[in-house]
């Protein structure tokens, strides 16, 4: 019988309860409970895209009640299904627009088109895009196979991850076969024969939960060497693969009021045992010379992403990050919230990281010692921009504004060159450290500088005085408080 106590978290735009569906099995309590609440509220209340941008060309409609018959060039006549929307004859300045309130459940990846504005119609919460390709607690094929282990049939690439009750359970993968499920949420994922299976003791799983999501592999969005474009109030969840992959992105691309939830946790391989990875939004430069001149962050809400919740990152020298601003964010649960680096002899140009609150990093489901292996312990900022092999020239570099609530391991881990100190800018910041949250001891580790030699620099606080004494190596005058 289903727990009558399980509250829909998912699908509410109300403060109270949607701040749950971050962490519902077990939400932390920081002291920017006020702030983070505003900036949610903000976030998941916007207006539809038509209020912020202007579209100039052909819109069209999409819903899941739609049909592929329809012409699609009103709310009247949306089209609904993957394949009506990669056969659209699309050109600059066109807008393609969900249905609010819909949940769009595409198993592979769209990619994106070049010009074009991507947003929301109607009324309601915001369109989602789920990499989970139903929802497994109305499928009523579960049969059990052993006491208490449930298999189903899951014929996709591989199930990253599995969020139960609007994680209230936060399934754990077992590498090890069936035998190894022992507690409810445990499950493994037989990629070979196409068999998904659980371990749930009160009975068919479809019985027992109101909400079943099993992140397949694929990334949601893609935007392949791609330049002018715009996403805009979309919800993206449940992909143990990327929500958005940009790799050699052109430029002049806006991503604003969205949410991004639960998202990674796929291998890069298939062997087992392997590191797992996966980021909310991804930028990937891998093209020698690369220039990359614009990326938007404005207005999201990032929450429990297995790596990075914001990530640039490249493997060819010479790239270069022009005009990137990640702004007004609010991050929770994120194995790390902003992570970047590239080779020898990239530039970084104009990057702004101004007005953000990242809270309870490294506290979500991808920094579990328990859950396939830890992710990792990279924290608020992961950077590299010094170093053998990543020294990058820095035009400029902004860290403004930013609030950072109750982090469980790392804060700033920025490898730096000392040519690039006076480049980058830091000011503003707020940091609130809870004792009880530390599952690190130092809470600051990085700050590096000449890794080339035995006497580098780095600074390792472990708690309040030497965070106090340290933190003016990046930051002079940011404002610590640490409770004990």
């Amino acid at each position: 019988m289903k727990n009558p106590n399980v509250v829909n978290v998912e699908r509410t735009n109300d403060i109270s309860l949607a701040k749950l569906r971050a962490n519902y099995a077990n939400p932390a309590e920081g002291y920017l409970e006020t702030q983070a609440d505003e900036m949610r509220a903000k976030i998941l209340n916007t207006g539809n895209t038509e209020e912020y941008y202007e579209i100039k060309g052909t819109k069209y409609y999409f819903s899941v009640s739609g049909n592929d018959n329809n012409d699609g060039l009103s709310p009247e006549t949306p089209k609904s299904s993957l394949e009506a929307l990669e056969a659209l004859p699309l050109k600059d300045g066109d807008a393609v627009l969900f249905k609010r309130g819909d949940i769009f459940r595409y198993t592979r990846t769209y990619g994106l088109v070049d010009g074009i504005t991507y947003g929301s119609y109607g009324e309601g919460l915001k369109p989602a895009f789920y990499g989970s390709p139903e929802e497994y607690a109305e499928n009523d094929t579960w049969r059990e196979v052993k006491p208490n282990i449930w298999e189903m049939d899951f014929p996709y690439e591989y199930a990253g991850g599995l969020i139960i009750d609007y994680s209230k359970i936060m399934g754990v993968q077992k590498f090890a076969g069936i035998d190894a499920l022992t507690d409810n949420g445990d499950y493994t994922n037989d990629f070979e024969n196409k068999k998904f299976y659980l371990y749930c003791d009160s009975g068919k799983p479809n019985e027992v939960y109101h909400s079943i999501e099993i992140m397949n592999a694929c990334t949601i969005f893609q935007m392949k060497g791609s330049k002018d474009i715009v996403i805009d109030n979309i919800c993206f969840k449940y992909s143990s693969g990327f929500a958005i992959s940009s790799p050699d992105p052109k430029g002049n691309i806006q991503i604003t009021n969205c949410e991004f939830g639960f998202l990674g946790g796929k291998w890069y391989g298939k062997e087992k045992g392997r590191l797992r990875y996966g980021n909310a939004l991804e930028v990937w430069g891998g093209l020698p010379n690369l220039y990359v001149d614009g990326f938007l962050v404005k207005n999201n809400w990032f929450y429990q992403t297995y790596d990075s919740a914001l990530t640039w990152q490249g493997n060819q020298s010479g790239t270069v990050y022009k005009d990137f601003t990640y702004t007004e964010n609010l991050f929770e649960y994120n194995n790390c919230d902003i992570e970047f680096f590239d080779k020898d002899k990239s530039v970084l140009d104009n990057f702004v990281m101004s007005k953000n609150i990242m809270r309870f990093t490294s506290m979500g489901w991808g920094t579990r010692t328990f859950d396939g292996g830890i992710r990792g312990i990279e924290g608020c900022i992961r950077a590299s921009t010094g170093g053998v092999g990543r020294k990058m020239i820095i035009t400029d570099a902004y860290f403004t504004d930013n609030m950072l609530d109750c982090p469980a391991r790392q804060i700033i881990n920025w490898n730096t060159s000392p040519e690039q100190k006076e480049k980058i800018h830091a000011s503003g910041t707020v940091l609130y450290v809870k004792s009880a949250y530390r599952t690190l001891e130092p809470c600051l580790q990085g700050l590096q500088d000449d890794l080339e030699t035995e006497a580098r620099d780095c600074r390792f606080a472990k708690n309040e005085q030497e965070l106090i004494e340290m933190f003016p190596k990046f930051e002079r005058g940011a404002k610590i408080y640490w409770d004990k």
